[in-house]
């Protein structure tokens, strides 16, 4: 995939350019990624719990057959009783993460779970060749490097964490190694933590590529998704998110019986501009404009979107006419403040705008909405043009 546009200048393509070979974001950008890795992460986890219990089961269900534990001496079934004791424990800890997974427990919950359970699995399955091995029961060690790949699967946890696990993984190998009163059990054990160490190198590996590619998909994602919600010029939402936008507050406000204004604004003869200044300066105006507009709103439905050429749309949720008139007339006074020279118009030597208004009633539509406005904003523009219009019937 090619890199991000030089024009591109969003917090995605930012991170792109900087690069995290550590695996992390700056805390905004990671606080997003966390929770775009964490929206569907409890079907994966809760998968894995599932084939967590069909394994751990099935080993214990062995135990029953190939363990014989009368022949057992008194040591032997102080051990057998000890591994019967961490099969429950382990057990119980897939239970409880899967039950977490299952109802969609906080993210912190099922990231404790998940840790925990890792923990508890790898140690637990080091603890049960060590007992094979001293009992003399055959077994299959292949089942550790099995256990250390399930560590590094990319479920609800980060790779520093997945090599936090491994490295106790390693750390309870080589304790039972230690305590090991056989001499061969112990070598035994001495040579499973090296054949687990190489392993954990391999997999770390693998699973720090895997977390780099899921981080760049994510950054390339919400660079694509940015860029095709917002204009590329002014940085407001463009006429598609407007749209939508649109439809979701106009539902909401005759649920919940709020207000909804809508206010359109165009730079007066801007064509005028564009020939006399270069579009280049033109570009600079439209940035100017958005500016202003932006710094009018501050409630968090509110919306400003470019909606055409030189045109800007207003969304106001929960305000009166009273005061989205009002902003009409800041926006107005707002251009003149800037004070941006225009002497190609014959309304006045700077640059100025016209803004026309409506509020939602009972019959609007998104369309007949944004007609009405619209018809506001010509009669602005056939009334000279730098003022502000509103609806004679301002609706409350």
């Amino acid at each position: 995939m090619q890199p991000p546009l030089p024009a591109s200048s969003t917090q995605y393509a930012q991170q792109l350019r900087q690069g995290f070979r550590w695996l992390r974001f700056g805390p905004a950008l990671e606080a997003e990624y966390r929770s775009y890795c964490n929206s569907n992460e409890c079907g994966r986890v809760l998968w894995f719990c599932v084939i967590c219990l069909l394994l751990w089961g099935g080993y214990s269900l062995f135990d029953l057959w190939r363990i014989d534990a009368a022949s057992l001496d008194a040591p032997q079934r102080a051990l057998l009783r000890a591994l019967h004791a961490v099969r429950g424990v382990v057990t119980a800890m897939i239970v409880v993460t899967m039950v977490s997974a299952q109802r969609r427990a906080r993210v912190l919950v099922v990231q404790t779970a998940m840790v925990t359970l890792g923990v508890a699995l790898s140690c637990g399955a080091a603890f049960a060749v060590y007992v094979y091995k001293r009992l003399g029961v055959p077994h299959e060690t292949a089942i550790l490097v099995a256990v250390m790949l399930g560590l590094f699967s990319p479920f609800a946890i980060s790779l520093w964490t997945q090599l936090t696990m491994a490295v106790i993984y390693v750390a309870c190998v080589g304790a039972l190694a230690w305590v090991s009163p056989v001499p061969e059990v112990r070598s035994q054990m001495l040579h499973l933590g090296v054949e687990l160490a190489l392993s954990a190198l391999v997999f770390a590996f693998g699973s720090y590529w895997r977390e780099h590619q899921r981080r760049e998909q994510f950054l390339y994602r919400g660079d694509a998704h940015w860029l095709a919600m917002r204009d590329a010029l002014t940085g407001l939402y463009n006429r598609r998110m407007f749209n939508h936008h649109l439809n979701l507050l106009m539902a909401q406000a005759r649920r919940e019986g709020q207000p909804l204004a809508l206010l359109l604004l165009d730079v007066d003869h801007f064509k005028s501009y564009n020939d006399n200044y270069g579009h280049q300066q033109g570009d600079a105006v439209l940035q100017q404009v958005a500016q202003v507009v932006l710094a009018s709103i501050g409630r968090p439905l509110d919306l400003v979107a470019r909606v055409g050429g030189e045109e800007f749309a207003v969304l106001l949720y929960g305000g009166s006419a009273v005061h989205a008139q009002a902003l009409g007339q800041s926006l107005v006074m707002g251009m003149h403040q800037r004070a941006l020279p225009h002497t190609a118009s014959p309304v006045a030597k700077v640059v100025t705008v016209s803004v026309g208004g409506a509020m939602l009633s009972l019959q609007d539509e998104p369309r007949t909405l944004y007609a009405r406005a619209d018809r506001m904003l010509y009669e602005a523009k056939n009334g000279g043009r730098d003022r502000c219009c509103w609806e004679e019937t301002l609706q409350a």
